[in-house]
């Protein structure tokens, strides 16, 4: 089968024919449909300290057809349709128990969505019904982290959020802000591009300074409850502080590589909780595809683009600088 594979900082991701995996117990196999590409598979194959390990399968936003099923699966058949939480995890270590399976002392990792098939542990892959599309399927895993987010920032019912960013990670924000209640939303952007996107996904208003230094002032009047950093960018962090309420939360988002200084008694002298999620727990997952499968809000709204494999590792590359991509969806076959 054909699977992208990261070689190295500086190396071109390969497409590779590689033999596909064998069928473990407890697992299945599923024919990807599509999977997404994540603003992680450009920072982690930069050269950074956090880069993948060198001869690593690519692709975590995976959603896909179960092909075949191994031994002791009860749960899943032929057919079902999974959108695929890419770390294995026993739900039994310490880690799992606090409800955070990425850092499972037995799991592996299950990478591999930017390929024709791969081979995932049953508990890991989450059947979505036929109201749930596959590109909407490969939306489960980045949109998750949103919900994720604000569990841990503690977001309350009528709560004011400022999403600061309207990549990705900034529409989960958004997203998962209007399922939970929250009342005003605003997004922050560089440009006006994704403005319309940002208000499909629940969004009240989309404001660009670039264009109207006051607009802010006007769509947010008072300092948010909550603001969202998903920008990755030194200087973020900083940005949302300065912005949030005193007693506010600041919830960090953008997963930046590189140093991004705070002031500590600038924090402290307005008592500002910082929060870094990383990723989601099973429940996340599985709310994630009840919420799209209420069809509130239709997240398929994000994708802006869908390509074949083949052009994956030049799609990457063009990613690494200025660009006007939102979320690309690569489809195997």
């Amino acid at each position: 089968m054909r699977v992208a594979v990261f070689n190295g900082a500086g190396k071109p991701i390969a497409i590779e024919n590689i033999a596909d995996d064998p069928l473990a117990p407890g697992s299945v196999r599923i024919e990807v449909g599509r999977c997404g590409i994540c603003g992680s598979d450009i920072s982690l194959t930069s050269g950074s300290a956090f880069d993948y390990a060198p001869g690593s399968r690519m692709g975590h936003e995976t959603a896909g057809t179960v092909i075949e099923v191994g031994r002791d699966v009860t749960g899943l058949r032929v057919g079902d349709a999974v959108a695929v939480l890419p770390h294995g995890f026993c739900g039994d270590c310490p880690p799992c128990r606090a409800g955070r399976p990425l850092f499972c002392e037995a799991g592996t990792q299950q990478f591999g969505g930017f390929g024709e098939r791969m081979v995932v542990t049953e508990n890991s892959a989450f059947r979505f019904p036929a109201s749930v599309s596959m590109a909407e399927g490969a939306l489960v895993e980045p949109i998750a982290c949103g919900r994720r987010a604000f569990r841990m920032a503690r977001l309350a019912k009528g709560d004011s959020v400022l999403v600061i960013g309207a990549g990705s990670m900034g529409m989960a924000a958004v997203y998962w802000a209007r399922q939970m209640g929250a009342g005003r939303i605003v997004v922050l952007t560089r440009t006006a591009a994704r403005h319309a996107i940002a208000l499909a996904m629940g969004a009240d208003a989309a404001v660009s300074l670039a264009d109207d230094p006051e607009a802010l002032d006007r769509a947010l009047p008072a300092p948010p409850d909550c603001v969202v950093e998903a920008i990755g960018r030194p200087g973020a962090l900083g940005e949302a502080v300065a912005r949030v309420r005193t007693g506010g939360t600041v919830v960090s988002l953008g997963m930046c590589t590189g140093h991004d200084p705070v002031v500590p008694a600038f924090n402290a002298f307005r008592e500002v909780t910082m929060v870094f999620p990383v990723g989601y727990a099973p429940d996340d997952f599985s709310e994630t595809v009840r919420a799209f499968d209420a069809g509130r809000i239709r997240p398929r709204v994000a994708v802006t683009e869908t390509v074949p494999l083949s052009r994956l590792p030049a799609l990457v590359e063009e990613m690494r600088g200025p660009n006007d991509h939102l979320k690309v969806q690569i489809v195997p076959h």
